[in-house]
């Protein structure tokens, strides 16, 4: 089936309000009604840890292509394309995070009724009398009680996501147009428009069928106890497909080995990216291994013989996260990405100069019909951050924490996108790596407890510095992604913007109402998202407590002993491989590729194994058959390999859902 691209249509706005709507009510269910051992991987919007794996782009697309044969019209690649940016800015709403954040904050009101009274405004969560109400279900909601806080949450959250929105507004012309940076999660979506264009290559089939042979198996060994276990997922392996060393293995003597993947979507989504970077994620990984043990036998990681593989990477002041010498947590996770992020800008500034001049004239590049004018882009940035500042004044949070948690969430997740624009996966975020600059705020912590200490590190924690389904970081993943395939398949960025703009405002009302809904009619500990790993059962307020050592704004206790000079020592770092990458062409290590392979859930994951797989397999591939090779064999067997493993995932959240009403 043919797929036009030349026209440049307006976006059909009668067709994507209703699609967001439908979407973001049946994924949420979805999500709501899976167990809770399967909601993190199984569920419509993120999966996978930091892979963040979006499966749900590649069922619209499917579906408006299969509807436009049905219809005995030709699915125009701009149409799938605003498709597309609406369901990636829906999909990081659909995802385990949400649930955590912000729904954990209202749900202190059962949790922990105490705190929740003694820090929460009264418009941030219902009454106490009401609130419960939810945990068994089978009454009405009472919309009166819950208004205010759906009006309070939605605000906040919509707002973060036309914050992220302005920021990736701004790069968008030097990432897409300029830079090209590759989006390997984009362009594997994208492989389905362009298989469509004429005969499927059977290099896509045949990575379909393998992708399928593989997620699909893992599903069913997770489900039936009496499915074989095909792939070893039952032994010694985490549900993101990481296995670890256990202490009677010939390798176990090997201080820098604890986690492997096992997970060939991870060395699909890595095969796309830049050689380069998948090189230097090579070399720092054959680094990180000598190094550590050199470290071992000079007496550091002293009890890493005692942990198993899994311990190794991130327990405790033995850890590789933690442990000195390099506290690797704090170069990377929190040194590196406020490197990545001061360095591009100061090697970019007169892009964002540019940027200002052309906000400030009449007329611009970007004013064409097809554009849009970096003055409007602005003037949202600062309306946005206006609006969240003054948001979070009103909960109690002091001026200086209020204006710098945009800022700080934004260099965050800025440094996020570095990675996972060019490798496909979050290797600075999922953690409490973004609470750093508190410290500064807080040289001492407090030993009373305030409305401005707990708010700020519970919102800082969970929305400002962990993965992106959690609210504020999908924003900028979304928006970034959506303006790719906009790139590549010609449509109107000013089309895109303005649909990611309606779905940002739309996404978390639609949620808030179909959530709240949900668990009224069947009784809120009836859903998996209650009791999961991510689920509303947890007391959100547990970070933010000065004697938990593992809050995020303790790294001097996390990592036991002084961590500036790491910090530092990572910003140094990121500075003289991005200064040396941009002016040397014959340099060949860059600052991707450095943070991929000392990243703390790289280390978690173990994703050591597919970077090297990676590498190994493009380089062969350009070696044997160059460009032509990799562009006719190479990527359509990955992408097909991915769609084959989205397609499982999501058959699998489909059967787990039935099992919610129907047991089998």
């Amino acid at each position: 089936m043919a797929v036009e691209t030349g026209k440049i249509e307006r976006a059909p706005w009668i067709f994507i309000i209703p699609f967001v709507i439908v979407l973001m009510v049946l994924g949420t269910i979805w999500t709501c009604i899976l167990p809770s051992n399967m909601t993190l991987f199984y569920n419509p919007g993120d999966v996978n840890c930091s892979m963040e794996f979006t499966a749900m782009p590649y069922l619209t697309i499917l579906l408006g292509i299969g509807f436009s044969y049905l219809a005995r019209k030709k699915a125009r690649a701009q149409t799938l394309a605003y498709i597309y940016a609406a369901t990636i800015v829906c999909t990081y709403y659909l995802g385990y995070g949400t649930y955590d954040m912000p729904a954990g904050i209202p749900a202190g009101r059962w949790t922990n009724p105490t705190e929740s009274r003694a820090w929460l405004q009264w418009f941030m969560a219902p009454p106490e009398d009401v609130g419960p109400q939810i945990l068994s279900g089978g009454v009405p909601v009472q919309w009166g009680a819950w208004i205010p806080t759906i009006i309070y949450w939605w605000a906040l959250f919509a707002m973060f996501g036309l914050f992220m929105l302005s920021i990736s507004s701004i790069w968008r012309r030097q990432w897409m147009d300029v830079e090209k940076v590759p989006f390997p999660t984009t362009m594997a979506v994208h492989q389905i428009i362009e298989q469509t264009t004429g005969k499927t290559k059977r290099p896509y089939l045949i990575g379909v069928v393998l992708g399928l042979g593989f997620q699909f198996p893992v599903y069913l060994t997770t489900v039936f106890p009496w499915f074989p276990d095909i792939f070893g997922w039952r032994v010694n392996t985490a549900c993101y497909g990481a296995g670890w060393i256990t202490s009677d293995s010939a390798l176990y003597a090997i201080a820098g080995l604890g986690y492997f993947s096992k997970n060939p979507a991870l060395g699909a989504l890595f095969y796309m990216a830049p050689l380069g970077t998948l090189l230097s994620g090579t070399v720092f990984t054959a680094a990180f291994f000598i190094l550590t043990q050199i470290a071992y036998v000079m007496g550091y990681y002293t009890d890493i013989m005692n942990l198993p593989g899994c311990g190794r990477a991130e327990c405790g002041t033995s850890s590789y996260v933690w442990g000195a010498p390099f506290k690797w947590s704090i170069v990377t996770n929190m040194g590196g990405g406020l490197g990545l992020v001061t360095s591009y800008i100061f090697l970019n500034r007169r892009y964002l100069v540019s940027t200002l001049k052309e906000a400030f004239s009449e007329t611009g590049k970007e004013s064409q019909q097809d554009q849009v004018h970096y003055r409007t882009i602005y003037l949202l940035l600062a309306g946005s951050f206006i609006t969240i500042v003054a948001l979070l004044l009103m909960i109690g949070l002091s001026l200086v924490n209020a204006v710098l948690a945009p800022i700080m969430t934004f260099v965050f997740y800025f440094a996020t996108m570095f990675v996972f624009s060019r490798v496909g996966y979050n290797a600075i975020g999922l953690g409490a790596y973004g609470l750093y600059y508190l410290r500064a705020v807080w040289p001492e912590l407090p030993t009373n407890r305030t409305p401005d200490y707990v708010l700020t590190i519970t919102l800082m924690r969970q929305a400002g510095s962990d993965g992106f389904s959690k609210g504020w970081g999908g924003g900028l993943a979304s928006s970034f992604q959506g303006y790719k395939m906009a790139s590549i398949t010609n449509a109107s960025s000013r089309n895109v913007f303005q649909i990611m703009l309606v779905t940002a405002l739309l996404a978390p009302f639609v949620w808030w109402i179909t959530f709240l809904w949900l668990s009224y009619t069947i009784g809120l500990t009836r859903l998996g998202v209650y009791e999961a790993n991510t689920g509303v059962a947890r007391d959100i307020f547990r970070y933010a407590d000065p004697s938990n050592t593992w809050s995020g704004i303790d790294p001097q206790g996390m990592s036991g002993g002084p961590w500036v000079p790491n910090l530092v020592a990572g910003i140094i770092i990121i500075w003289l491989l991005s200064f040396m990458h941009a002016r040397y062409v014959w340099w060949p290590l860059d600052q991707y590729g450095f943070i991929l392979a000392y990243c703390s859930r790289g280390f978690s994951e173990g994703i050591w194994t597919m970077i090297v797989a990676a590498w190994i397999l493009k380089a062969l591939t350009l070696k044997i058959g160059g460009s032509k090779l990799y562009e006719s064999t190479g990527v359509p067997m990955a992408t097909g390999f991915l769609l084959g493993y989205a397609l499982s995932i999501l058959a699998g959240g489909f059967i787990s859902g039935i099992r919610f009403f129907i047991p089998f």
